[in-house]
């Protein structure tokens, strides 16, 4: 490999701003690795340092191991355009990406979360964590039938976590409401939400048990996924009591990831509302979650919008949780606040 084709890709990656978790982080970071493997034609190994490099300029920075994920996804991604497009010409792009005559080796799965020790919770553990936040023990209580809701401890930490039958997601909470302490030489600080190794943040949790279900709602992050449930609980025994449709609470942890693609076939046919952050990230993850349920064939796909709704103490409504606190008088001029679900 010639020297300057490495130069070339290092100032083209200068010129890419660093990844800025909870604003698109992972996209912006799966970008860069596009470029380096599919713009200039280099193998992981050669584009690796080059995006440690560039790595320096993210916040927080990725580990190591994070980066050759994401640089071995845009290796197997299918692209638009072809390998080496932005090599000088064409005659440089060919002679440095020799044809593959046969296929790729699947790359090894990556290990899932190690959910040892997560279980149901206990009524005390419940009865706990339904006062902490609050939710609402009727919600919590369901979410744990579903085998959403998990409580174990963690780095002598008692918590709570989220997942599903898929096992690829674990995320977890301290039962006690404080957050996880930052960890001394890694770029993990401190943090309300913390995923354990091997997590798939892209993956919706629960979409798998929302299979007999006609609707689904899709939730930004683990408080609103819970308090989903209870918002589920009371608005179907009202409207879906006596009809063979329901919705179901779907979460995407983050904002940042656009949805894993293994997951949207389960959508198909479905009616989706989403109900993002009223913020600048969310709204974004709200934007490319709709464009993809809407092309892999959900029958419906809205947004819900918040912005018009205020608390009891007229501050803005942000998220679904801060919808249980929604102003009285909303409720009084908008009937259709009554069923916010699909």
């Amino acid at each position: 490999m010639k020297q300057t084709t490495i130069d070339r890709a290092r100032a083209y990656l200068a010129r890419i701003p660093g990844a800025v978790s909870g604003s698109g982080g992972h996209n912006d970071t799966f970008h860069a690795a596009c470029v380096l493997v599919n713009g200039f034609a280099l193998s992981v190994a050669e584009a690796l340092p080059l995006l440690l490099e560039w790595n320096s300029t993210c916040q927080p920075p990725w580990s190591e191991a994070d980066l050759r994920h994401k640089l071995t996804d845009a290796d197997k991604t299918h692209h638009a355009k072809p390998r080496g497009h932005l090599l000088a010409d064409a005659h440089r792009a060919t002679h440095f990406l020799p044809a593959r005559t046969t296929p790729a080796p699947e790359p090894e799965p990556r290990p899932l979360p190690d959910r040892t020790g997560f279980v149901p919770g206990t009524p005390e553990e419940l009865r706990r964590l339904a006062t902490m936040r609050p939710f609402d023990l009727a919600g919590l209580r369901w979410a744990q039938a579903r085998g959403a809701l998990v409580f174990g401890h963690w780095h002598g930490f008692d918590c709570f976590g989220v997942t599903d039958a898929s096992g690829r997601v674990l995320e977890l909470r301290r039962l006690d409401g404080e957050s996880f302490p930052a960890v001394p030489g890694t770029s993990l600080g401190e943090r309300k939400s913390h995923a354990v190794k091997g997590s798939q943040k892209a993956w919706p949790v629960g979409i798998m048990e929302a299979r007999d279900f006609a609707a689904i709602a899709l939730v930004e992050g683990l408080p609103d996924f819970l308090d989903a449930h209870h918002l589920a609980l009371f608005e179907q025994a009202s409207h879906y009591a006596k009809q063979d449709v329901g919705c179901a609470p779907v979460a995407m942890l983050s904002a940042s990831p656009q949805i894993h693609p293994d997951a949207l076939p389960h959508f198909a046919g479905k009616t989706v509302r989403i109900f993002s952050h009223a913020e600048r990230a969310g709204l974004l993850g709200a934007e490319q979650w709709q464009r993809q349920l809407e092309a892999a064939g959900a029958a419906k796909v809205d947004v819900f919008d918040f912005s018009p709704y205020r608390t009891r103490d007229g501050q803005p409504v942000n998220d679904l949780y801060d919808w249980r606190d929604v102003h009285p008088d909303h409720y009084a001029a908008n009937p259709e606040l009554w069923r916010a679900l699909p």
